[in-house]
């Protein structure tokens, strides 16, 4: 099959995560051979129901990460085809201050978010609780009625 085809057989419908919200591209691999067949540049996710599907361009030969990633072996070897490489032209850091680079467009590395928001209000307010309850004594408790 030729990727315009590999794409529309495999784009969706999947059980497709908030991850698949913040990715750049998708890479769809061959689950026999295990090699990747076709990538796209994710420009939306469409709701399908309960599942969700890939809208995206097919990125054609001369394209740096196309040249990059075809006919590579595929990352996993899940069976669902469709998985989520790095974008090899980001070079983003972790929004959390360690200095790692993140790809796609992450901000974080995993659980790096909850370590900053916790570091931060470690050095403000010593610790959660007395976090919420500056802000319950500032903004009011949430869901409380006025």
């Amino acid at each position: 099959m030729d990727p315009q085809a590999v794409y529309e057989q495999n784009r969706g419908i999947w059980v497709l995560g908030a991850r698949a919200d913040r990715e750049r591209y998708a890479i769809f691999s061959d689950t026999t051979k295990g090699l990747i067949r076709c990538v796209v540049e994710i420009t939306d996710i469409e709701n399908a129901g309960a599942k969700r599907a890939i809208v995206g361009d097919v990125l054609a030969p001369g394209h740096p990460v196309h040249d990059a990633l075809i006919g590579k072996q595929a990352p996993d070897n899940f069976r669902n085809p469709v998985t989520y490489p790095p974008d090899p032209g980001a070079s983003l850091t972790c929004a959390c201050g360690c200095g790692a680079s993140v790809s796609g467009r992450s901000q974080f590395l995993a659980g790096h978010d909850q370590r900053a928001v916790h570091s931060r209000i470690a050095s403000r307010w010593g610790g959660a609780l007395a976090f919420i309850e500056w802000f319950d004594s500032t903004y009011g408790r949430p869901g409380a009625s006025t």
